[in-house]
């Protein structure tokens, strides 16, 4: 499992990196930004307004909660404390890296949002609640392609309709992915190797 986790970070890290350079050097971001607009109708943007809502706070957190109750009546206790580190500890990343960074949202935006723009927390959150997942349930569920397809598109739907939506660039959404899978990473190799430690004990 250690391997494939170092996959995943170096993965984030290279995602990370490419987000700031993005960032650094904003060309493609603001052309994007300036011209996304060209591919607005009615139905896509309530259909994107529909997917970024599913991300806002009180939703996620009644999907967070629900997978938690679940867990606990599967009594995968553990899992329900993986999955919490992985979430709280993400978003305080983000929080933490959008007040040193302060970067502006994009001036035109469809919905009305708060806070800086860089990295997406959307992004963040959604990611991080799809991979910790997707580590829980691989070994669990008989479709795990089904769970890897579901458990990627998941948050590059949320993510696409932050930028769609004007909320976000796209270096904003990279970077918060990338964070996310950092975070989640990390906190699967200590949690890895704080059950090997407990095993080798007993």
């Amino acid at each position: 499992m250690r391997n494939i986790l170092n996959k995943y970070n170096i993965m984030a890290v290279v995602m990370i990196v490419f987000g700031l350079g993005m960032f650094l050097y904003p060309r493609l971001d603001m052309w994007i930004s300036s011209n996304i607009s060209q591919i607005y109708t009615p139905i896509f943007t309530k259909t994107m307004t529909v997917i970024t809502y599913i991300d806002n706070p009180l939703p996620i957190s009644f999907i967070v909660l629900s997978i938690c109750i679940y867990m606990g009546y599967k009594k995968w206790y553990g899992d329900i404390l993986f999955l919490l580190s992985s979430i709280f500890g993400s978003s305080a990343l983000m929080f933490i890296t959008k007040i040193f960074i302060q970067r502006p949202r994009p001036e035109l935006h469809i919905i009305k949002v708060f806070g800086y723009s860089f990295p997406s927390g959307h992004a963040t959150i959604s990611t991080a609640l799809a991979f910790a997942l997707y580590l829980i349930l691989k070994n669990r569920i008989k479709h795990k392609k089904i769970l890897l397809i579901l458990s990627i598109m998941y948050p590059i739907l949320i993510s696409f309709s932050r930028v769609y939506l004007s909320v976000h660039y796209l270096s904003d959404v990279i970077a918060g992915i990338g964070l996310a899978l950092f975070w989640v990473s990390l906190v699967a190799l200590v949690f890895e190797v704080l059950r090997a430690k407990n095993e080798t004990e007993v």
